[in-house]
């Protein structure tokens, strides 16, 4: 297995800025992964400045629920299923966020993909 990065879940905003506590277990994120997971040295960058960051997930608040109750994913929420005005508008940006993410993590794939070695792809077919 090799990791192709992370994600941040935005925090919730109190008095519109972050709350403290959350904010200090986000940032020791990029640190923490070089060090446990890539077996690097620590870099004291920001997830907004981290390349392995792939996004900063948005707390969809009231949709979660609301796609929960129906079954279903987020963005295919529609206005019979509640996403009505705001939440209608919401559900469009879930979709292109998420279309964002996921083509960002096929291109992390397919670079992961070419820097494996040939021998280490065929070793692994033979296991």
């Amino acid at each position: 297995m090799q990791p192709i990065g992370y994600l941040v879940q935005q925090h919730g905003v109190k008095l519109s800025r972050p709350v403290k506590a959350y904010d200090r277990w986000v940032k020791r994120i990029p640190d923490m992964y070089r060090i446990y997971i890539l077996k690097e040295k620590k870099t004291h960058l920001s997830p907004e400045n981290d390349p392995y960051c792939l996004a900063t997930v948005k707390h969809f608040r009231s949709l979660v629920p609301m796609a929960q109750e129906v079954r279903k994913p987020i963005f295919e929420l529609t206005p019979a299923d509640g996403a009505i005005g705001s939440h209608a508008a919401a559900v469009q940006d879930v979709y292109s966020d998420f279309d964002i993410l996921a083509r960002k993590i096929i291109e992390r794939i397919k670079t992961a993909e070419r820097t494996v070695r040939p021998e280490s792809r065929s070793s692994a077919k033979t296991k």
